[in-house]
């Protein structure tokens, strides 16, 4: 039994001060196991199929002293205020978490992802990367010579017909054109505007393609421009922005001028719309007084007659003469048929004048009030075939005609003066009283303000969303 403990003890004694502290645990193994069996005692037989299926002890594999552990074993410390990675990964980690817990991860979470992240980027933009926008502001109102109380808009002045509103319509027209198309291309023609968008030291989110559409540039245009009408005192105000003030400046100036040849040119337009429109009626009327002159002349040509209605006047005359003679010739013969032989030669004589004269006054009378009977041929002392009556009717409708032609010519040539007039009157002009100024100061963009306003319209949406989302998750429930 003494053996046995000196090859323990022997064993178990190291080698040097290193391989105390590993020594009894690394070199363990059978030459410990045997004494302890043998202190244990005798041991109760067992079968042989036990013994032989028992299974025996293995060595424990020795291990390698770490040459960092030869003075003592080493224990870190924990260090206050270090963040630990484990936490950290266990935040967005769900596993193990109960409902509660997962929905308000997922609800921290969203919030950190819709609201702080884009409010904390959108802040940066505002603060350090937006550039500044100056503005140049300017103020003007369509006028009227004749005063707002009886202008009408250049419709009513083509059509003839005074619409109310004075110079309402041409304002909002104005209002359109500031942000048309044309605008752009006169701004990009004079100014080159759209490299003046297009600069390296714009910021990337208001900086645009020089080779930029023209329908997108319009749309951009629209960013940078803003206009009001007051109904009430009919002023126009507008801003353009620029990222300078010459810019800004420059480009007021110029759509000032833009507006100010529009309002002239439809001025004139309703101006010359309105005179032509007289001046065709006054070559009508001027036309058909030529057209009827024409036939008056022909008709003086064809019936050797220049006025028809003095001939009747003569033949009138001579008619009423003729029947004086008449009569004093009756009256003769009256007063000697008391006295004398019919067959004396003065009765005879008066009785052949009494014929003659009733003859010349039925001659006279039938050239006045037409012929009857059978056609006679044409007179030889004036060559008419018509009859004073028919020439005289054909005149007299050609006469009136030509009344109411001269009328109309007169009246035409009154309107076409009063038109003239009128359109005087109406004319328009743009009336400034605050020229396009010269910003000293960016404006835009405010940064502080638009910061505060980004981070509540994230926030609103995004509560109205987590409202919505959890709503209809207690409803599919």
């Amino acid at each position: 039994m003494a053996a046995p403990k000196e090859n323990a003890s022997g064993a178990a004694k190291p080698q040097n001060a290193g391989d105390q502290a590993s020594a009894p645990k690394a070199q363990a193994g059978p030459a410990q196991a045997a004494p302890a069996k043998q202190n244990a005692g005798p041991q109760p037989t067992q079968p042989k199929a036990q013994q032989q299926s028992a299974p025996k002890p293995q060595k424990a594999p020795a291990q390698k002293a770490d040459p960092a552990k030869k003075g003592g074993s080493v224990i870190p410390l924990p260090v206050k205020g270090a963040p630990s990675p484990q936490k950290a990964v266990k935040f967005f980690s769900l596993a193990g978490l109960r409902p509660q817990q997962k929905r308000r991860r997922v609800l921290w979470a969203s919030f950190l992802l819709c609201v702080l992240i884009p409010a904390i980027l959108g802040s940066v933009y505002f603060a350090f990367i937006a550039s500044d926008r100056y503005v140049s502001k300017a103020g003007f109102s369509v006028r009227s010579i004749d005063g707002p109380a009886m202008s009408g808009d250049f419709l009513g002045a083509i059509t003839g017909v005074a619409s109310q509103g004075s110079t309402t319509t041409d304002s909002y027209m104005i209002l359109e054109y500031l942000k048309s198309r044309e605008m752009v291309e006169r701004l990009n023609k004079d100014m080159n505007l759209k490299e003046k968008f297009a600069d390296d030291n714009v910021d990337f989110f208001y900086r645009i393609d020089p080779a930029l559409p023209i329908e997108s540039f319009v749309s951009y245009w629209d960013w940078m421009i803003s206009a009001s009408f007051d109904t009430s005192s009919s002023i126009i105000n507008f801003e353009v922005e620029a990222f300078t003030p010459e810019d800004a400046q420059q480009a007021g100036e110029l759509v000032l001028q833009y507006a100010s040849q529009l309002v002239n040119e439809l001025s004139d337009q309703a101006r010359r719309d309105t005179v032509r429109f007289a001046e065709q009626e006054v070559s009508r009327a001027e036309l058909r007084l030529r057209m009827i002159r024409k036939r008056m002349k022909e008709f003086r040509e064809t019936e050797n007659a220049i006025d028809p209605s003095l001939n009747v006047e003569v033949q009138i005359q001579l008619i009423a003469r003729l029947q004086e003679r008449l009569s004093d010739t009756r009256a003769r013969l009256a007063t000697l048929e008391g006295t004398i032989d019919e067959s004396s030669p003065t009765i005879r004589q008066l009785r052949r004048e009494e014929a003659a004269i009733e003859k010349q006054i039925a001659e006279k009378q039938s050239e006045i009030g037409g012929r009857t009977g059978a056609a006679k041929p044409r007179n030889e002392a004036d060559g008419r075939l018509s009859p004073l009556s028919s020439l005289l009717a054909d005149y007299e409708e050609l006469k009136l005609e030509s009344e109411f032609a001269q009328q109309a010519y007169v009246t035409a040539l009154a309107s076409l003066e009063q038109s003239r007039a009128e359109a005087d009157r109406r004319q328009r002009y743009l009336a400034v009283f605050e020229r396009p100024s010269y910003p000293e100061e960016a404006i835009y963009p405010r940064r502080v303000t638009n910061s505060i306003l980004l981070f509540l319209g994230l926030l609103i949406v995004w509560a109205i969303g987590t409202l919505i989302v959890y709503s209809v998750r207690d409803h599919l429930r």
